[in-house]
């Protein structure tokens, strides 16, 4: 346990490092730049040079990809009946928020750190086939049912409007993509460019880390912690071990791929989560306390499956 813990505490001392600059030294309004940099430029960086190295042979694992997209669908299935029955509410887009909540982690600012550290090179083509797959189906799906709820319908306007705002316009989906065209292609960046690139990935884990820091916020909600705490322990204990059960269940493996899986889907919440709640002005105060509480406590819950696995 404490060699787990140890593996991963440095990732947790830059979120503290982050939350206690906001506190005392940081200019809150720099924070918004800063987000900016890491999701626009470090962390597409990281991706484009951590893609352009694999094969997109390598990337489809269609037993490995069945196995995390069932694990999506069961873990969503259970938080949309227990929010829709058991906590119960008038608007039907809430569950669907709240099961956006249950299964999308914080790929980007501590899924690419995580894995890449934890587990080094063997688990880039995992990650990436990964981050594309939640963007696709979790993202995506999440983005249509609310858009069908509002307009009691879905149009094919509707569908392309969505697919255009979450990919085409994700400059995370995008920077993926085209490293693994360049990959296919054995193209290469000018030396210039390339040097730019090889400069702002390494800033992405200390730098996203910080940011995940100060952008945490604790305010008091009407929400009931009943809630709060059963979306965060479907994030961190029901989530990644449905996605293990279905490793096992499906007769996968392949260790890297499931250890990368695992890892990933035991993330807290990811900040995107709190985006689409803001812009559908659904379950937007219970999304951000679920985000702050399950990244507290993912500090243990990391450690607990990275002791089981490791």
């Amino acid at each position: 346990m404490l060699a787990s813990l140890e593996a991963i505490l440095p990732l947790f001392l830059l979120i503290a490092l982050g939350y206690g600059a906001k506190r005392t030294v940081l200019d809150i309004k720099l924070l918004p730049g800063l987000n900016l940099f890491v999701y626009y430029f470090a962390v597409p960086s990281l991706l484009f040079n951590a893609a352009s190295q694999q094969s997109i042979q390598d990337l489809i694992n269609l037993p490995a990809l069945t196995a995390i997209s069932l694990a999506i669908v069961i873990t969503s299935l259970f938080t949309y009946l227990l929010f829709r029955f058991v906590f119960s509410s008038p608007d039907p887009r809430v569950p669907i928020v709240q099961c956006l909540n249950g299964v999308f982690a914080n790929f980007a600012y501590m899924g690419i750190p995580l894995t890449f550290g934890l587990l080094g090179e063997s688990s880039y083509a995992a990650t990436i086939s990964i981050v594309l797959l939640g963007n696709i189906l979790i993202i995506n799906g999440s983005q249509l049912f609310l858009e069908a709820l509002n307009h009691h319908t879905l149009t094919v306007k509707t569908v392309f409007s969505t697919v255009q705002r979450s990919l085409l316009q994700n400059p995370i989906f995008l920077s993926t993509v085209i490293g693994l065209i360049f990959s296919n292609y054995a193209l290469k960046l000018p030396g210039s460019l390339q040097t730019v690139i090889d400069m702002l990935a390494p800033a992405t884990i200390p730098v996203a880390l910080f940011c995940l820091g100060a952008s945490l916020q604790f305010r008091k909600t009407d929400i009931g912690y009943r809630q709060i705490f059963s979306l965060v322990g479907i994030k961190l204990v029901l989530h990644p071990a449905l996605t293990l059960a279905c490793f096992y269940g499906l007769g996968i493996e392949d260790s890297s791929w499931l250890l990368t899986a695992v890892f990933l889907c035991a993330l807290p919440t990811g900040t995107l989560a709190h985006v689409m709640a803001l812009k559908y002005q659904v379950f937007d105060t219970g999304t951000s306390q679920v985000i702050v509480f399950s990244t507290l406590l993912s500090l243990l819950s990391v450690s607990l499956w990275v002791q089981l696995l490791l």
